[in-house]
């Protein structure tokens, strides 16, 4: 081998040595600038004292993005009762509203107003705001014509009462870093929510577009004293039934005697 081929191995290897240089500079800048998304606590016991609790959601994006964060539920049923006057004179029950392809949770919140991040068609298809779930929905009734409108926006009164819909445009905060932008969502998990699995998904939007996706999963579950409780009620109805009938007795017996003998006064 001579000296010049010599000479051009050495370059060569040199040549691949840069280049290798490269790719892993700029992975390790693309990996700084991709999307992450973290929910603390990712689980959520239901025990005695159990009101709800305090969640964050948070991770890195690009510098330029506007963030998106939705929680829901999968989606399924809901059935509503509606009253009405019996005869013109009496508010009683009149009938029941059915409503499919909704979600038990649903909890949007944003860095801007999402109407000014991405068209109406997007929105839908995506599902982000109350009206492209709305553009989802199926409502039927037992007793009557539906005007959707008039009962989503019912539904939504309904669920926004409890907790358990809400729209917060500009509630995610992001914070500009020398290697793109951390955010951070803070809020509070409803009671009301049943235990389940739920889905925290969020959306990088730029350009107008949804350029990248990430997810996390909230796990509400029973716990301790709770959890043997349900166990008990769902595997052995009968013992649960006089546990019921005797803790029902007891303090009732209990309640007598304060009040007899707050009355011999």
């Amino acid at each position: 081998m001579t000296l010049l081929q010599l000479y051009k191995i050495n370059i060569g290897a040199r040549a691949m040595m840069v280049c290798a240089a490269l790719v892993l500079v700029l992975g390790g800048v693309a990996e700084s600038f991709a999307l992450t998304c973290v929910t603390t606590p990712d689980k959520v016991d239901i025990g005695m004292s159990y009101h709800g609790a305090k969640l964050v959601v948070s991770g890195q994006s690009k510098a330029d993005d506007e963030l998106i964060v939705k929680i829901t539920a999968p989606n399924g049923e809901s059935h509503l009762k509606f009253k009405g006057k019996a005869a013109n004179l009496f508010w009683m029950k009149m009938g029941s509203m059915v409503y499919s392809e909704v979600p038990a949770v649903y909890m949007l919140s944003s860095t801007s107003p999402v109407d000014k991040m991405l068209l109406t068609d997007q929105l839908n298809e995506n599902k982000i705001g109350y009206p492209a779930l709305e553009s989802h929905v199926k409502i039927e009734s037992d007793k009557m014509e539906v005007e959707v409108k008039q009962w989503f926006d019912e539904f939504i009164r309904f669920k926004e009462k409890d907790n358990l819909y809400s729209v917060r445009e500009g509630a995610v905060n992001k914070t500009i870093e020398q290697d793109g932008a951390t955010y951070k969502l803070e809020l509070d998990w409803p009671y009301q929510a049943t235990p389940g699995e739920y889905s925290v998904e969020v959306l990088a939007v730029r350009d107008g577009k949804i350029m990248e996706k990430a997810q996390s999963t909230i796990t509400v579950a029973r716990a301790g004293v709770v959890a043997q409780l349900s166990d008990l009620a769902f595997n052995n109805a009968a013992l649960y039934g006089v546990m019921a009938i005797v803790i029902a007795l007891v303090a009732g017996f209990g309640v007598g005697a304060v009040f007899k003998g707050g009355g011999s006064h």
